[in-house]
């Protein structure tokens, strides 16, 4: 069948063009758009031809959409009309990466969560980048008498900041645009513009240090900084549990630890990987009691022919933290 999709032609190439999408096989179902949402790290870095693994070109690039089943076999377990979470087709007549950014997919039944009763649409969308998240936070695992640094107020920045808030955990939030830092503070998260530079600002708010700090920035100039704000060991005290350093931003290749700063801290040094279904379908059910808000993190709302612009903006506007596009009514 025929379907819309936004592709990746070439580096920095957009277009929205019609695409193959196969009919259903046993066990798959076919799911029609309502929302797809961008995550800005990655799929800048594919569009720029950075990405690890970029199979060719064109490519349907992103891994998040809300969607219909429109057609579920007997063997499934999803039924036409029901709105689920997705991460785009698994099948095309292009290359996919990851596949999400298109109006029809195909893909097992398996790997579709529902959406809970009540949760909007347009807030599900951001479902994968939350559960990205979430899972750095579990494994860095807040505690509520300890405090969180968060350097960067990207989408995953905000995010971060908001589910290690969730667990009872102090968080402190920095980034250098304004815009960012008020849709954290509005979110009752305690974010500030780092006048005077990184250390400073947060040695002024936690005099200790951190237990947790949190890298979402994915710029290699930021570490030697971000890691003196973890929290000293001082050498006369038994051996307890360490500062973390998570990191959470999207790297684009090596990063480079500075030795003595992480070794005088006993820092432990955790990397996040992606997200598990565990991870998504919390997050949902976190959207369905109200305990995690997401709507005001998507700065605009599009059709996908409007896709060129978009990632135009996303490249040059510091204050847009993430697009969706709307793909049906």
């Amino acid at each position: 069948m025929r379907a819309a999709a936004i592709l990746f032609t070439a580096p920095d190439q957009v277009a929205y063009q019609a695409v193959d999408v196969p009919e259903p096989a046993q066990g798959e179902i076919l799911v029609e758009a309502i929302f797809t949402c961008i995550s800005p790290g990655t799929e800048l870095r594919t569009l720029a031809g950075k990405q690890a693994g970029i199979p060719g070109w064109p490519l349907i690039p992103g891994y998040a959409m809300i969607g219909r089943v429109v057609y579920a076999g007997p063997a499934t377990a999803h039924t036409p009309g029901e709105l689920v979470f997705c991460k785009g087709t698994r099948r095309a007549d292009v290359h996919l990466v990851w596949g999400a950014h298109l109006s029809h997919a195909v893909l097992p039944a398996d790997q579709v969560f529902p959406v809970p009763v009540g949760v909007d649409p347009l807030e599900a969308v951001t479902a994968k980048l939350a559960a990205i998240a979430y899972r750095g936070m579990t494994i860095a695992h807040p505690l509520p008498h300890e405090t969180v640094a968060v350097i960067g107020l990207g989408v995953i920045g905000q995010l971060a900041a908001r589910l290690h808030a969730l667990n009872g955990a102090r968080v402190l939030a920095a980034d250098r645009s304004p815009q960012r830092v008020e849709i954290a503070q509005r979110a009752g998260i305690e974010a500030f513009i780092p006048h005077g530079g990184l250390i400073e600002a947060f040695r002024q708010r936690l005099p200790a240090g951190a237990d947790i700090i949190v890298d979402a920035t994915g710029a290699p100039a930021v570490l030697a900084e971000a890691i003196e704000l973890a929290k000293d060991v001082p050498w006369d005290e038994a051996p307890g549990r360490s500062a973390r350093y998570l990191v959470q931003g999207s790297y684009p290749d090596a990063m480079c630890i500075p030795y003595q700063s992480a070794f005088r801290k006993e820092l432990i040094l955790l990397m996040s990987r992606d997200e598990g279904p565990r991870d998504l379908r919390t997050v949902l059910d976190l959207m369905q009691r109200g305990r995690l808000r997401t709507r005001d993190l998507i700065s605009t709302v599009v059709p996908p022919e409007h896709a060129p612009e978009i990632y135009q903006s996303l490249n040059t506007q510091s204050d847009v933290l993430t697009a969706a596009f709307q793909w049906g009514r």
